[in-house]
């Protein structure tokens, strides 16, 4: 998991599969590390006989799993079920529980496609893009009457794709965003995505379409411009001359696979 769980009480002899991580789990510090990291991508399935089994069976807890089963049962709320858990494993402070118990509440209060895109929005902003493409992809497979909401995913879903570097599906997306949400930024971001294409000709027909003046075109070629001279920019073209000047191919063949292992690993699901 990255990090070292001192575990208090015993390991269990047959770990818990979480089936949404492909995770085995084998106490419940572990457990409780899981569910603290991952809050936004627990779902109602959670709440299982399963895992009631496995915490009673295990570990020999019979009245914390009579309590799960009583939640379970009576179809209690997630966050009811899961600070159960927690307050079980003692591996978190007051102040976490309380925390946990306000972002669990908070998800009970949306609908099922506002959950949705707050879980795609957290893999989105923790570098998992294929994972947010295929939940942003799954909510648009969905029936949602807030065009503004399904804009919004709309432009999430552009932000993935550029940030694959994928930018015509990017600025498809974009432009499908500003047609239901009207939001200044999904159209900008269209025409950074055509600008990043070199597009000229999609580039120059959104433009019409939108009827940007010449003074937001020269805006937009402007922020493009500083984004490819950047400071960073300038920096590592120098750091790579300086390495081939110095007969120092291999540290640039590093560097370049040292590129592919970052896009691999943003490509995970």
């Amino acid at each position: 998991m990255g990090e070292l769980i001192l575990c208090s009480q015993r390991l269990a002899t047959a770990p818990y599969y979480i089936d949404q991580a492909s995770l085995n789990v084998y106490s419940l510090e572990e457990l409780s590390y899981y569910i603290t990291h991952n809050l936004y991508l627990i779902e109602q399935d959670f709440m299982s006989e399963e895992l009631c089994s496995w915490i009673e069976k295990q570990f020999g807890l019979k009245q914390t799993a009579k309590e799960l089963r009583d939640i379970l049962q009576r179809n209690g709320a997630l966050s009811e079920f899961v600070l159960c858990i927690l307050s079980q494993s003692g591996y978190c402070r007051p102040e976490d529980l309380r925390q946990t118990a306000s972002v669990l509440k908070e998800m009970e209060n949306k609908s099922e496609y506002e959950c949705g895109k707050v879980r795609a929005d957290r893999y989105l902003e923790n570098g998992k893009y294929i994972s947010s493409i295929y939940e942003y992809r799954k909510l648009l497979g969905m029936q949602e009457k807030d065009t503004l909401l399904v804009g919004n995913v709309w432009h999430n879903l552009g932000t993935a794709y550029a940030s694959l570097f994928q930018f015509e599906e990017a600025a498809a997306c974009y432009k499908k965003a500003y047609e239901l949400n009207e939001n200044p930024e999904s159209k900008r971001e269209c025409m950074y995505a055509y600008r990043c294409l070199w597009d000229e000709k999609g580039f120059t027909r959104t433009a019409s379409d939108y009827g940007l003046s010449p003074e937001e075109i020269a805006e937009i070629d402007s922020v493009i411009r500083a984004a490819a001279t950047g400071g960073e920019i300038r920096q590592f073209e120098e750091s790579v001359n300086r390495m081939l000047a110095t007969d120092r191919e291999q540290a640039v063949c590093e560097l370049v696979d040292e590129w592919k292992n970052t896009y691999r690993k943003n490509c995970r699901v």
